[in-house]
């Protein structure tokens, strides 16, 4: 899926302070007031603030997001009247988004939402397409902003919702939105009882909402509107389904879940829940969180470009934005975390590789505060050292200390972290998890178990998963006099700027080898690709570096492993049938291990979507909406390789093999 179609607002703004879009013509809001509007026939419109007032959760769907206005001002009002241990939690579309510098012209100093529209503005996300999970006011607010069509990305989105504003350009400017599609959408995310109000009376729109099963009444419009329509679904409308292959798992039923492991995966999953009131303990092997990959002196944030923009791509560019805003918010409570949004400087390869990436470049049209193509010299003063290639600058990327970020995911008031507890043997027992030690003594019982333990997972359930270690092996060296770096620069290995005196680089890549102790020919290798990126930083020794080895964990497509585990045996037997061509009807949904979930094969990329597939899980198990659309979901889902090896005749199912490199 590519970036076409995504094209951000151009708007101006009247002499009453109205912001009119100049591809459709229309304005955002109404002339006599758009505040007062938005409360009339959105708020009032679906009988709020009454119907949050005794509940713990509730959720918004609107069908235009524009200037942000009606979200904002619902947020306000819930966060105003709603109890103080509620969630709001809002879904929205926007095709074309308005760029944040416009935004802020529109909530200047005084306007009566500058507060909380200047957190919406901070977090902003980056003008892509896809979902961009946002947390306002603390975390009471979750936003889930969909950048793309409403009729393609609404049907993909995950979310039960209780009130929809049914906004957008009037039908007659943009009748491409009102269509049946949009309110079919509608009505499948619909929880019991759900009500719509939308400015217009249109024909086109009233027909949509009515064979989509809404009823709805006229009531007197706002404004110089004469009319305008409210309603509720009428019927029962049964949610989206997915594939009986990639299976949904259920909410949790108490707030409280154990995790297998303390490295950055196992810390983002149990913060996301610590933060939605939830008790979590946490259990490590090793005496200390993070000793394992999450253990480097530094690691790095960009995102992966591709010409289709396929799921890897749009993983790690979401992935990245949701890492950005989360390590932004710890730093603020703990500045010791490191954080460093200096930009990544992404090398082209060969000539050849620099053709491919110009044409990535044309094609997706990506926002310049994402990624933009940039030549040596301007490379090169980017980052403050000679390059020679040209290459991709991620101003939104940078680097961490993955040790200090970790430890600040687990520094919170939910998190119990138990260490040196070796985890040998999961079972299920009723409706809970037992976790028993290597002395055969259970040290943890649950209803939600998270593993989180990397390739380890296979040593709790043997052959689950296509899971293998990778070797890696960073170079650490003294800063160098006259040798500065502003910014992290990559090619084939990648170089740091200077933490704690040291510079760090890499890495390298390699299968079946399990030797944790520093090799002579691994900085050989390192010290190349060093050389490949910075000509001018030749002439390291390699016997003076230290160094560090961990395993990556990686799976065959390059794609972590996020969701609820399935069981690998029933499946193979259930699925049998896939190469036969036969149609989902003809089976029954996979069965799943209850309460089980995985976070894993992060691969070299776990800072950059970690947090994201974090939020995930937590959001599944509290009954969220879901942070990714559908089609992602499946990409990461643990449940995807055994599909794979089903569709193919037995005699052609293979072993999984991991390919080298990480690009």
């Amino acid at each position: 899926m590519a970036n076409e179609g995504l094209t951000p607002a151009r708007i101006e703004v009247d002499e009453h302070g109205v912001p009119r879009s100049l591809d459709y013509g229309d304005v955002y809001y109404s002339a006599d007031g758009g505040l007062a509007e938005t409360d009339y026939v959105f708020l009032q419109g679906n009988g709020l603030p009454e119907r949050w007032r005794d509940r713990e959760r509730f959720g918004i769907g609107e069908t235009g997001f524009g200037t942000g206005q009606n979200v904002l001002a619902a947020a306000r009002l819930f966060l105003d009247t709603a109890p103080g241990h509620a969630r709001l939690h809002v879904v929205t579309v926007e095709r074309h988004p308005i760029p944040k510098d416009d935004l802020k012209r529109l909530y200047p100093a005084g306007h009566p939402l500058a507060e909380l529209a200047r957190e919406l503005i901070a977090h902003y996300p980056d003008l892509i397409p896809g979902s961009h999970r946002l947390e306002l006011a603390g975390g009471r607010v979750h936003l889930t902003l969909l950048f793309g069509d409403a009729l393609d990305i609404l049907p993909r989105a995950r979310a039960r919702v209780d009130a929809w504003f049914l906004d957008g350009f009037a039908p007659a400017k943009n009748p491409q939105m009102w269509q049946p599609p949009l309110f079919e959408a509608m009505a499948r995310l619909s929880a019991p009882g759900a009500t719509f109000a939308t400015f217009t009376c249109a024909r086109m729109v009233r027909d949509g909402l009515a064979a989509a099963g809404f009823a709805f009444e006229k009531r007197a419009g706002f404004g110089r509107k004469r009319e305008m329509l409210v309603g509720h679904l009428a019927r029962e409308v049964p949610a989206e389904e997915d594939p009986p292959w990639f299976p949904r798992g259920r909410p949790a039923t108490s707030r409280e879940a154990v995790v297998i492991g303390a490295g950055i995966a196992g810390a983002s999953a149990a913060w996301r829940l610590a933060e939605r009131g939830w008790t979590v303990r946490v259990l490590e092997h090793h005496a200390l969180p993070a000793q394992e990959a999450s253990g480097n002196h530094a690691g790095i944030l960009l995102p992966v470009l591709s010409a289709e923009w396929n799921n890897l791509s749009r993983l790690a560019s979401l992935g990245l934005g949701y890492a950005r805003r989360t390590l932004h918010r710890l730093a603020r409570q703990h500045p010791g975390i490191d954080w460093h949004p200096t930009g990544v400087l992404r090398l082209a390869r060969n000539e050849r590789h620099a053709a491919q990436q110009l044409k990535i470049a044309a094609r997706l049209n990506l926002p310049a505060d994402f990624a933009r193509w940039v030549e040596p010299e301007e490379g090169s003063s980017l980052i403050g050292a000679r390059v020679e290639q040209p290459g991709w600058w991620f101003p939104g990327g940078g680097w961490v200390n993955p040790p200090n970020t970790v430890r600040a995911l687990l520094d919170h008031s939910g998190i119990e972290l138990t260490t040196s507890v070796g985890v040998k043997h999961i079972e299920r027992a009723g409706k809970s998890w037992r976790v028993w030690d290597e002395g055969g003594s259970c040290v943890a019982e649950t209803g939600a178990l998270i593993l989180a333990n990397a390739c380890a997972v296979n040593e709790l359930l043997p052959g689950a998963l296509p899971l293998v270690p990778v070797r890696g092996q960073i170079s650490l060296t003294p800063a160098l006099a006259g040798r500065d770096l502003h910014a992290v620069a990559c090619r084939e290995g990648y170089v740091i700027p200077v933490r704690e005196g040291l510079h760090c680089f890499g890495a390298s890549f390699a299968h079946g080898v399990f030797d944790l102790a520093p090799r002579l020919e691994d900085h050989l290798g390192n010290i190349e690709r060093l050389e490949s990126i910075l000509p001018d930083w030749a002439g390291l020794a390699p016997e003076r570096l230290a160094g560090r080895v961990s395993h990556r964990c990686a799976t065959p497509d390059r794609l972590p492993i996020a969701g609820p585990l399935h069981d690998a045996e029933a499946f193979r037997r259930g699925f049998e049938g896939l190469h036969l061509g036969w149609p989902a009807r003809r089976f029954v949904p996979a069965r799943l291990h209850p309460g089980l979930w995985v976070t894993t094969g992060h691969g070299a990329r776990g800072l950059v979507w970690t947090a994201l597939l974090g939020e995930l899980i937590a959001s599944a198990l509290a009954g969220d909406p879901l942070p990714l659309t559908v089609d992602l979901l499946h990409a990461v889902h643990p449940a995807r390789f055994d599909y794979r090896q089903m569709r193919l005749a037995p005699e052609h199912r293979k072993p999984w093999s991991v390919a080298e490199g990480d690009d």
